[in-house]
């Protein structure tokens, strides 16, 4: 695999570089069912599924993005899902996990052998008023022997710009910890994950993403 683009070769669209995520959502509530299925279909009813594929089966809900701007779809449709499920259980404590990947040369629908690499332009998402915490990994999966295997370089690069952008607020073991409104949270990582992946092909991230926890207080 190598990070080198070509000047020649057309710019990859969304589905072929299989951009997507996968995410669980874990509303702490007695009815918890109803919270995540009215998430679901409120997400929906608002138009966000256009341009997505979805597929859910008994451990989480595949998102595939196959219109641009992708990373932007799947922020709009992550941050409702999560915001409608703090709503429907009253504020409670919810949970979510998304994993992130573009250009896997495992995804069924991605190829990388007659494209570049796309550089999006940052996600511009509304406000949620749901406000989040998370946890956030990045994992730029170089590989080979070009000398371009410095990953350290990209992720300390994604830090700075989320603490720039305000939404980093302190390291924590094996990730970083990201505050804000839900959706800005997203954005940021969204948008580290799509930019170093205009530079290396394949890119995975992940967030546990944190609303309304009793322990809020306790890790200010």
């Amino acid at each position: 695999m190598t990070t080198t683009q070509s000047t020649t070769q057309p710019t990859a669209a969304p589905e072929q570089l299989g951009i997507g995520a996968r995410f669980s959502i874990h509303p702490h509530c007695d009815d918890f069912v109803p919270v995540i299925l009215g998430a679901l279909e409120d997400a929906e009813q608002a138009g966000l599924t256009d341009g997505l594929v979805l597929e859910t089966d008994d451990v989480s809900t595949y998102v595939g993005a196959t219109e641009a701007p992708a990373e932007e779809r799947l922020v709009r449709y992550l941050a409702a899902v999560v915001a409608g499920a703090s709503r429907l259980s009253g504020g409670g404590h919810v949970v979510a996990h998304v994993l992130l990947s573009r250009g896997c040369p495992g995804e069924r629908t991605c190829d990388l052998r007659v494209t570049s690499l796309p550089s999006p332009e940052p996600v511009s998402v509304e406000p949620t008023g749901v406000a989040a915490v998370a946890q956030w990994s990045l994992y730029p999966l170089l590989d080979g022997g070009d000398g371009d295997g410095d990953h350290m370089a990209h992720i300390e690069a994604a830090i700075a710009a989320a603490q720039r952008r305000g939404t980093a607020a302190s390291a924590a073991h094996y990730a970083t910890r990201l505050s804000g409104d839900v959706a800005e949270v997203l954005a940021t990582a969204v948008d580290a994950w799509a930019q170093v992946g205009a530079q290396v092909p394949h890119v995975v991230s992940h967030l546990t993403v944190s609303v309304g926890s009793p322990s809020a207080a306790a890790a200010r």
